[in-house]
């Protein structure tokens, strides 16, 4: 009884027949590539519609997360208490008096999937070419792009309201400290005004460690939406302070040497907010943003249907694991 081996057009019988290119229907391996395994053809330069395309504008989220990458399927971060002051030695034979920190809580990065395709016909392959098959991973990546950056504003758009490792939101004026029965304040209220800037500049200067002393952070980056873009650029780099008739100086803000981060998906539009304003000390916060998988593209074909599969994947996961570093008001 004859086995049909389709994807050589052989035939094999219980007494094996020698191929020859009389028996066989064959084609060589360029044949191959060439010709029959279009999605083959199809894939490097989707590939690189895709790729060019992500990476046509530069990525807005970097500028105010700490990016890592991961290799597990969750990372988690523990906080830890922090030393009191110092024990003065009234005494030469005092002895030290040792301390242990307080365990802190919790933090837990879990990675999300997420994936995006299309398919493509070979007929519409034949007889559309690239004209429209380029339009496909265009759209695709520019999707995956958009999910990303929304997704990395969640934690400041919802960090007025939802609860994280301290029982707190992110932005609250009463986060509890491990080791001191005093409390954390990194809520400013009230709009993007040269009086709240300078009052948010304050509250950051004053933020404390887990014992209730100072811990230093000075804001570097003021993190807004675009519809305070012509307002932030006026506080800051007006040689008078903006709105008054007395012609007073603007020296302090001009001086304090805040970079503007304008966050398009942090906007109203974007399902954000165009009041809210963010004060950030960037080289000491703890908003970050691990990639597990960063975008790929790759593809498919079926043999007996030539039809060919093209798919997006990345997963990755964002928080933040430390309050402190963040000034934010809900700008109302």
């Amino acid at each position: 009884m004859a086995v049909d081996f389709k994807w050589l057009g052989l035939q094999m019988f219980a007494t094996p027949v020698q191929p020859t290119t009389e028996n066989t229907i064959y084609y060589t391996d360029a044949d191959v590539v060439n010709e029959t395994n279009f999605g083959k053809l199809l894939e490097p330069g989707l590939r690189k519609i895709f790729f060019e395309t992500y990476d046509e504008l530069p990525e807005q989220f970097p500028r105010i997360y700490n990016v890592m990458d991961s290799d597990k399927a969750q990372e988690k971060d523990w906080g830890m208490g922090a030393f009191g002051d110092w024990t003065e030695r009234t005494s030469q034979f005092d002895t030290v008096a040792y301390k242990t920190l307080s365990p802190g809580l919790e933090r837990t990065y879990t990675h999300s999937a997420f994936t995006q395709g299309f398919i493509i016909t070979r007929e519409m392959f034949d007889d559309e070419q690239y004209r429209q098959i380029e339009k496909m991973p265009r759209a695709m990546a520019r999707s995956g792009r958009a999910k990303v950056e929304k997704d990395a504003m969640i934690p400041l758009v919802n960090g007025f309201t939802t609860v994280l490792y301290d029982g707190k939101a992110l932005f609250a004026n009463d986060h509890p400290l491990l080791d001191s029965t005093g409390t954390g304040d990194n809520l400013q209220t009230g709009a993007l005004t040269d009086v709240n800037l300078k009052t948010a500049l304050q509250l950051m200067r004053q933020t404390v460690d887990e014992a209730g002393n100072l811990a230093q952070f000075k804001a570097t980056k003021l993190i807004i939406p675009p519809a305070l873009e012509d307002t932030a650029r006026r506080l800051l780099h007006s040689a008078q302070v903006p709105g008054s008739a007395n012609n007073d100086t603007n020296e302090y803000l001009q001086s304090a040497g805040l970079e503007i981060v304008i966050m398009d998906y942090l906007s109203a539009a974007a399902g954000g907010s165009d009041t809210m304003w963010i004060l950030q000390d960037g080289a000491r916060h703890e908003l970050n943003f691990f990639w597990r998988v960063r975008p790929e593209f790759k593809w498919e074909e079926d043999f007996d249907s030539f039809v060919s599969k093209y798919r997006g994947y990345m997963r990755y996961s964002m928080g933040v694991s430390d309050w402190r570093g963040m000034i934010g008001s809900t700008g109302l």
